[in-house]
C-alpha cells in the first residue's frame, strides 16, 4: 500500500499527497482540486520532494518546495510539507 495524507485546506481546497518509499521517497504523486501555475509546477513540486530519506525534516522538505518556481493557488507549501511528513 502506498502511503498518502491529505486534508482540506482551510479556506481552500483539497490536497493530497502519495508516496512510494523505500530507504527513500521514491515516487511522489500531488493531487487534489488544487489550482498551481503553471500547470507543469505540478510534476516539479513532487520532484521536490522525491528522493529525500525517509527520515527526512519538515523543514528540508518545505525547503525544498518553496524552491520551485510556482504559484500555489489554495493551499502553500507548508501544507505540501506536513502532508509529505503525515504520510511518511
Amino acid at each position: 500500500m502506498t502511503p498518502q495524507a491529505s486534508k482540506k485546506v482551510p479556506d481552500g481546497k483539497l490536497v493530497r499527497v502519495d508516496i512510494d518509499v523505500e530507504e527513500r521517497i521514491d515516487t511522489v504523486t500531488i493531487t487534489g482540486d488544487f489550482f498551481v501555475e503553471p500547470p507543469e509546477a505540478r510534476r516539479d513540486l513532487e520532484t521536490a520532494i522525491e528522493g529525500h530519506p525517509v527520515d527526512v525534516d519538515r523543514e528540508t522538505i518545505l525547503a525544498a518546495l518553496e524552491a520551485v518556481e510556482a504559484t500555489l493557488i489554495g493551499f502553500a507549501a507548508s501544507d505540501l510539507a506536513d502532508l509529505t511528513m503525515e504520510a511518511l
